[in-house]
């Protein structure tokens, strides 16, 4: 129990409480919020893959984009033919920096869910 405690407490560090790590966290995701984002900048590189994968032009309000949120941007665009445009929000609330991320997905689909939701080639 002591060994599981040290590597899963504050990433690993054991002088972190599970309370301040909670407490931290929180902060962060309130921080992210009041920027003007939606999800906190943790989220938003993972929402980025989703944006470049669906089809039509996916929107996403966010607060200062974070390194992790670029680099899923430039990766994305580098592997795919998805285009992302990045703006500033032209009605942000007082104080908030937020940014509208708009993505040209590309419109991937599940081929295995096309013919009537079930599999090609009676593969179960």
């Amino acid at each position: 129990k002591q060994w599981y405690q040290r590597r899963v407490r504050g990433n690993g560090n054991p002088k972190i409480s599970p309370e301040r790590l909670a407490s931290d966290t929180a902060e962060r995701v309130i921080k992210d919020i009041d920027e003007g984002g939606c999800v906190d900048s943790y989220m938003q590189d993972q929402l980025i893959i989703l944006m470049g994968l669906a089809s039509g032009v996916p929107q996403v309000r966010s607060g200062p984009l974070p390194l992790h949120t670029k680099t899923a941007i430039h990766l994305l665009e580098s592997l795919t033919t998805a285009q992302f445009t990045v703006t500033k929000d032209p009605n942000p609330a007082p104080g908030e920096q937020s940014y509208v991320i708009e993505c040209r997905g590309i419109a991937l689909e599940n081929a295995y869910l096309t013919q009537s939701n079930s599999c090609p080639n009676n593969i179960a």
